[in-house]
């Protein structure tokens, strides 16, 4: 058993919760167009563009829990689409640029999607 655990249980432990990101402070990126949104495991991705002051498009990632976990707090598959313009809350990467954690997702109609119900950003353990 102890075999078992050691060969194919590395994946049991490799999640890394909120230890990529900067928890400290969240990052609002506002008129951000979506270009995707993945409804997949094991996160739900958006990607998005945000355009710069100077006319440059800045093409982002932000990562979401997965499907079964934010379809508890409203989520759909179909919440985001292409074109969808939103302001997106974000914890950035410790190690990527312009790749985050998303908070929140404020749609053009005013509806607010989370990613958590708990409001501690992530710092501690779901389980």
């Amino acid at each position: 058993m102890l075999v078992a655990v050691v060969l194919f249980g590395g994946n049991a432990f490799a999640h890394h919760g909120s230890a990529s990101y900067r928890t400290d402070q969240a990052v609002v990126l506002k008129a951000a167009i979506v270009t995707k949104f993945v409804w997949a495991n094991p996160h739900a991705m958006l990607l998005f563009d945000v355009n710069g002051e100077n006319g440059s498009v800045s093409h982002w990632a932000g990562e979401a829990g997965s499907p079964a976990a934010i379809r508890l707090l409203g989520w759909t598959k179909n919440s985001l689409q292409q074109g969808d313009v939103v302001t997106v809350r974000l914890y950035l990467s410790k190690f990527d640029s312009n790749v985050g954690r998303i908070e929140t997702i404020e749609l053009a109609n005013g509806t607010t999607l989370t990613d958590s119900p708990r409001g501690d950003r992530g710092d501690s353990s779901r389980y």
